[in-house]
């Protein structure tokens, strides 16, 4: 984690107003790539400690719980992470796009939010390959 404290120290350290603007606008677009892919190690790892009931190291029974108290995120933020999370072992496509930075954090809520739990265990009843909607 060093390593991503040093790098971001550099990021902070870099004089913007020495930039062209094609400059200007190839960095702001690997910043968004950049804070995609952070985006989606949060919600991985998120959905491992959840797996994993790691938050009860804290004494707290939910990463939800955790990201609340420890890591100080709103609790709509905390909801959507550990929502996506959820979702994204079902989606792998949309999985890769995110850790790619290709996706937004609020894109994979989209899907998230459309296509919860309920909505994914019935599919799963009913036999409903939800490949063709992740290919999407």
């Amino acid at each position: 984690m060093g390593e991503l404290q040093s790098a971001l120290d550099a990021l902070g350290a870099d004089d913007l107003h020495g930039l062209t603007d094609g400059q200007t606008l190839d960095r702001t677009a690997a910043l968004v790539a950049a804070r995609n892919r952070l985006d989606a190690e949060l919600t991985r790892t998120v959905r491992h400690g959840e797996l994993t009931q790691a938050a009860e190291r804290d004494g707290l029974k939910a990463m939800r719980s955790w990201l609340i108290g420890h890591a100080r995120l709103a609790p709509a933020e905390a909801s959507r992470i550990v929502r996506s999370g959820r979702a994204l072992e079902h989606f792998p496509v949309l999985a890769t796009g995110f850790a790619d930075g290709a996706v937004t954090a609020a894109q994979v809520d989209v899907v998230a939010t459309a296509v919860g739990a309920s909505e994914r265990a019935r599919a799963a009843e009913q036999g409903v390959d939800l490949a063709p909607f992740d290919e999407a």
